[in-house]
């Protein structure tokens, strides 16, 4: 079906809420979203990367791309790695080496560097750009690497005052195929570049080395203890089984003490209460939940939950955490919301809720603000992330306590709304285009009226895709109870014109509505602005068409607003000639019986 209705794509929206508390505070759907991830505690994640270019084209400067979840935007970061002084270049074995972004404060970039000989890389260096000074700092080495060990970034911890890291080894040689037996851990102050805390870890001796589970390790709130969670599958469990099992190692960071603790195979959910006190783990394969008691230095508490587990997330009261899986492959399609004091299942938040319009997520979700604010990416129709576009939902204290007004289900109409409508409209074979609408905008593809039934507008279509012909279209509204049954259903076709594609509409004080119809005179021109007032039972009370017939002259309505009395108030344009060169703004207004009672347009 041809898409000629314009997006409207919201930035900062108005909070909504939505399932469990959470808030929809804005959607930004220009934002770029490739291979996102934290470069600070709290505020900055790099969510994508822009290059310059030299005369012929080859990459000269990135710009990181970070979101500032304080600021809730995008900024620009300039790093000119082609400025590298050449002390930096000749040690790297490069002119114009690569760089990994490790940190970010707003005023200085934190940086990693492979050094290369050949082809191999030999070494791992630090280095830092001050924006203020617009300076490199010295290179410092953070360890070499070769046939027996690897650099393994371990991440800066809650403070932002450190960067961890680690070279695993294997003294037997061939640390990425066979795994490793040790990590050196070390740390570098973000500040003075000083090395100053290193540590050995000695992983359990196995017939075979199993390695840690990948992405980013966990930290406590305080930054004192560090988990390193190993990683084990049922197909390598039964290749070669892991004894002692696979564990968990809890770092206390100042006394360089570690404590062990069996774990699930593939546990990827990990989380330390605010206090510290406890360490809870769940697993993808399995669905076990287990927490430990850090002071009593025991397993206290085991459940089952959901499998297919991608990460927790703790509230910011730390009384409750939010289960985050992978519901492309698992029912039900629901984010669980777990109590801290025994892991029992409070609540249940719908996928869709968070992914509006799906329910199979591949979910990926990054926390900033100390767990106030969620951000999720926009999801294409298989629930993969798309590259563009995110939004961001604030957390209460705790999600659906007594602590929270409206804790208990939440003002759940408008998103509701929204998801009785597409599924009655995918149903009915109803088309609409899966546009992002401001939950405040009086005109929608899918409004709640206040009486909480649902109003949707959409068209009935005999084309395909490789079969269009003119005719075979009808605009159809329909309204729903607030449970998603049918009250009616209304064809809204009109003698001369051949097309139509939908619209919007909105609700009246009445207890009525009024559409606003995408209708084609012909095909290949522009629409007619058109509305339709049409009462509580679907009766048509009338029927408005604005001049022209998608030629010169012809009005185009871009928003449409209704106003508290019934009133319409349109904005849009229109154009004096073929080629749209000749613009005017056009604004019109009509009564509630469908009457014009003003229309001015500019010279």
């Amino acid at each position: 079906m041809r898409t000629r209705i314009a997006a409207l794509l919201l930035l900062l929206c108005p909070q909504l809420a939505l399932a469990g508390d959470l808030q929809l505070a804005a959607e930004l759907p220009d934002v770029n979203y490739t291979n996102a991830a934290k470069v600070s505690a709290q505020r900055f994640v790099l969510v994508g990367v822009t290059w310059d270019r030299d005369e012929k084209n080859r990459p000269k400067m990135p710009h990181y791309e970070l979101f500032d979840f304080q600021e809730r935007k995008v900024i620009d970061v300039p790093v000119p790695l082609h400025q590298l002084p050449k002390a930096h270049t000749d040690t790297l074995g490069r002119t114009n080496p690569s760089a990994t972004v490790v940190h970010h404060d707003g005023q200085v970039t934190s940086l990693t560097f492979n050094a290369t000989k050949g082809y191999e890389t030999v070494a791992t260096y630090f280095c830092q750009y001050d924006h203020r000074t617009r300076q490199f700092s010295d290179l410092v080495l953070l360890g070499p690497k070769d046939n027996t060990r690897y650099f393994h970034d371990i991440g800066f911890d809650p403070t932002d005052t450190y960067l961890y890291y680690a070279s695993a080894v294997n003294p037997a040689g061939n640390v990425l195929k066979e795994g490793y037996t040790s990590f050196e851990l070390a740390r570098i102050d973000l500040e003075t570049r000083a090395i100053d805390w290193t540590m050995k870890v000695d992983f359990p001796k196995r017939d075979k080395p199993i390695k840690l589970v990948s992405g980013p390790k966990v930290f406590s709130p305080d930054g004192k203890k560090l988990a390193l969670v190993e990683y084990n599958d049922k197909g390598n469990e039964r290749s070669h089984p892991a004894r002692p099992q696979q564990q968990v190692l809890v770092i206390d960071i100042p006394s360089k003490q570690v404590d062990s603790y069996p774990v699930p195979l593939t546990t990827y959910g990990t989380a330390f209460t605010p206090d510290g006190r406890y360490l809870l783990l769940g697993s993808n394969e399995l669905g076990d939940v287990i927490r430990i008691d850090l002071e009593k230095k025991k397993i206290d508490a085991k459940t089952q939950g959901m499998k297919k587990v991608h990460r927790f997330v703790l509230t910011p009261s730390g009384k409750s955490f939010l289960v985050i899986s992978n519901t492309q492959q698992i029912s039900p399609k629901v984010v669980e919301v777990r109590r801290v004091s025994d892991l029992s299942l409070q609540t249940s938040i719908p996928m869709r809720m968070l992914f509006p319009g799906n329910d199979g997520v591949a979910a990926e979700v990054i926390v900033g603000l100390n767990g106030r604010l969620l951000m999720t990416p926009f999801v294409d129709e298989k629930g993969w992330p798309s590259r563009k576009g995110v939004r961001l939902y604030e957390v209460p204290d705790d999600v659906n306590s007594p602590e929270v007004a409206g804790g208990a289900g939440g003002d759940l109409k408008i998103a509701q709304g929204v998801v009785l409508g597409k599924q009655y409209a995918d149903k009915h074979a109803i088309r609409y285009v899966d546009y992002k609408v401001d939950p405040t905008a009086t005109f929608a593809q899918f409004v709640v009226a206040p009486d909480g039934d649902v109003l949707l507008i959409g068209t009935l279509s005999g084309n395909t895709d490789s079969d269009y012909k003119p005719g075979r279209t009808k605009p159809v509204v329909a309204r729903l109870d607030p449970t998603g049954k049918p009250r009616w259903q209304k064809v809204l076709v009109k003698k001369g014109f051949l097309d139509y594609e939908g619209g919007t509409v909105a609700a009246t004080p009445d207890g009525g509505c009024v559409a606003q119809i995408v209708s084609y005179v012909h095909p290949g021109r522009p629409p007619v602005t058109r509305l339709v007032k049409l009462n509580a039972k679907g009766r048509v009370l009338w029927d408005h068409q604005f001049r022209g017939d998608g030629g010169p002259g012809t009005p185009l309505g871009d928003h449409f607003e209704l106003l508290p009395d019934g009133s319409v108030v349109i904005t849009g344009r229109y154009y004096d000639d073929v080629e749209n060169k000749q613009k005017h703004d056009w604004k019109a207004v009509l009564d509630p019986n469908g009457k014009v009672v003003s229309e001015e347009a500019s010279p």
